[in-house]
């Protein structure tokens, strides 16, 4: 497995697993069942929006990896994996709603605020959103070792200055570089490789 199809497929599977946890974590886990009908209550308002809160570290730690190094991807990776595994015990324990929000589901069509509560196969979704995200940061953890930065591309490397000309020496400090940084100073090697890449 090449690099980017590693990253390609972590990256897939880490948002569709929050794209699922999303979508399924506002689906009617339960229903308020009452004589006059059914009030509908989301997975969100059975868990204290713990399910939404889930998807959102998901989608977060994903934009966050995109800017980190190899050890850092791997430290998100495993947080990742521990957020997919608390999504699919949040949808295999499926929360049961509090009384408070049973009552406001039933107030929407029904005079009754006592109803019993019936259970919809939406939270095993929500624990497969999981089961995907959990993987997605196992793939993060093994793969990104093997990936670039991405912020090496916008690193300048060591440049070519000509200490004995004031005008280079302004230059350089215009374009950022340090003159006093022997790090920042191409030496003559680097400086020669830079033309021939240059030529080609």
């Amino acid at each position: 497995m090449t690099a980017a199809t590693g990253r390609l497929l972590a990256y897939a599977t880490l948002a569709l697993g929050a794209l699922v946890a999303f979508v399924t974590g506002a689906q009617p886990w339960w229903n308020a069942v009452v004589a006059e009908g059914r009030g509908p209550v989301s997975g969100n308002l059975s868990s204290g929006s713990l399910t939404q809160a889930l998807a959102v570290v998901t989608v977060a730690g994903v934009l966050l990896s995109l800017t980190l190094a190899a050890r850092g991807r791997q430290v998100l990776g495993a947080v990742l994996a521990l957020a997919g595994s608390g999504m699919v015990w949040v949808g295999a324990a499926r929360p049961r709603p509090s009384q408070d929000v049973v009552q406001q589901a039933l107030r929407s069509f029904s005079l009754s605020v006592d109803g019993t509560l019936e259970a919809t196969p939406w939270p095993w979704a929500y624990a497969a959103g999981g089961v995907l995200v959990a993987v997605g940061g196992v793939l993060l953890v093994v793969l990104a070792p093997r990936w670039g930065s991405r912020r090496s591309r916008f690193e300048r490397g060591p440049v070519a200055v000509d200490l004995e000309d004031p005008t280079a020496i302004w230059k350089a400090l215009d374009a950022g570089v340090d003159p006093t940084d022997q790090s920042a100073i191409a030496s003559p090697e680097q400086v020669e490789k830079q033309d021939r890449k240059s030529q080609r």
